[in-house]
């Protein structure tokens, strides 16, 4: 990937490689359990139209249902042949029929996070793709809202990696004077933590801190959570919407976002409004999960997929849509589009999962 460096990283290993693919056939596991509980099966071979009118699935949300066929076909638990007059036929393979949820069998690293996020939307996936709910008061409800908390947290490994690997990579850019930092989309706090632990590690200090989200009730839990991590002077909270940056206000030595930028309805012109809001010379610095290609699909679309600001993207063969996640030369194009200057983007090592964009803005 021109543009892109590959580096290695303790954060990504095999044993987090294994993983991560133990809980990307756990959600193929699960799109089968709710095509079954709506009493669609697939153990006998089936037309791929005549799924498409078993499931009757809205137009607007054929793309998830198209996601969902690849993403088995991809996880090697449903095979596409060629039936009679060229149809294309969809059959269960015998890792398809045979495959069995163990909980975890990697206990060094931390994903029932995870698999009880995606064994919940399981149970209305089905509903969402025929436009018979909106997900989203499935997914924010009480029981919703408890299962993301536990999600976006530091004991969850399989999101905690872009946590720390960018709390890592900021905190060895910051100077030895004290200096000013906006985080974006703090959510629950997960990534303000471990840059804050990380600064601490290397002695250094803040000026003040700026805790944002779209979210006010967001941002006010942040700030609560977060007292006693800094002082109350060194920290501010403000609710903002990466759509409607403003310029002109205060300015920043650092930007630090994870896994939220992605979400941006036009991300060049949001991060072009965001580079406008740091000091000259300042840095922005995104953890992004990525995709090395579009002909990969990522098992967390499965959840993402059915929020709105999850937009399909890519295009692989044709009709496929992949949601969200970008590849690493899709972020170094955009950054270039922004306007930003000592562009560099890094992934890790063996399959590609995670990246780390930095960018400044000019002197």
């Amino acid at each position: 990937m021109s543009g892109v460096t590959t580096v290695k990283t303790a954060l990504f290993n095999e044993t987090y490689h294994a993983a991560y693919e133990y809980v990307s056939d756990f959600t193929a596991f699960t799109l089968l359990g709710a095509l079954r509980a709506g009493g669609i099966s697939l153990n006998e071979p089936v037309r791929e139209s005549g799924l498409h009118a078993l499931i009757a699935c809205e137009e607007q949300n054929r793309p998830l249902l198209n996601w969902a066929i690849h993403f088995l076909e991809q996880q090697e638990f449903v095979r596409r042949t060629t039936g009679p007059e060229g149809a294309a036929v969809l059959e269960l393979t015998p890792k398809g029929r045979d495959w069995t949820n163990r909980g975890n069998p990697f206990p060094a690293v931390h994903v029932a996070p995870s698999l009880k996020l995606i064994e919940y939307a399981g149970t209305f996936w089905l509903e969402s793709v025929r436009g018979e709910i909106e997900p989203r008061h499935r997914l924010f409800n009480r029981e919703g809202i408890a299962l993301w908390e536990v999600y976006f947290h530091n004991a969850h490994d399989l999101y905690a990696v872009h946590n720390q690997w960018a709390a890592e990579e900021l905190a060895d850019l910051l100077p030895a004077e004290p200096c000013t930092i906006l985080e974006l989309g703090t959510g629950f706090g997960s990534a303000t933590r471990a840059l804050l632990t990380e600064i601490r590690l290397r002695s250094k200090s803040v000026e003040e801190y700026t805790v944002s989200d779209v979210s006010r009730l967001l941002t006010t839990k942040a700030g609560r959570m977060l007292e006693g991590e800094l002082p109350p002077h060194k920290l501010r909270q403000v609710t903002l919407d990466i759509n409607e940056v403003k310029s002109g206000g205060e300015t920043y030595d650092f930007i630090y976002a994870v896994n939220v930028m992605h979400c941006a309805e036009d991300l060049a012109l949001s991060l072009d409004a965001l580079r406008r809001l740091l000091k000259p010379g300042g840095t922005i610095v995104l953890s992004e999960c990525v995709r090395e290609h579009y002909r990969s699909r990522l098992h967390q679309e499965f959840i993402f997929s059915l929020l709105p600001d999850f937009k399909p993207v890519g295009g692989a063969d044709g009709d496929v849509s992949c949601f969200g996640f970008l590849r690493p030369e899709d972020w170094r194009d955009v950054m270039q589009a922004a306007g930003y200057r000592d562009i560099c983007v890094k992934v890790n090592e063996g399959p590609v999962r995670g990246a780390i964009i930095t960018g400044s803005r000019e002197d």
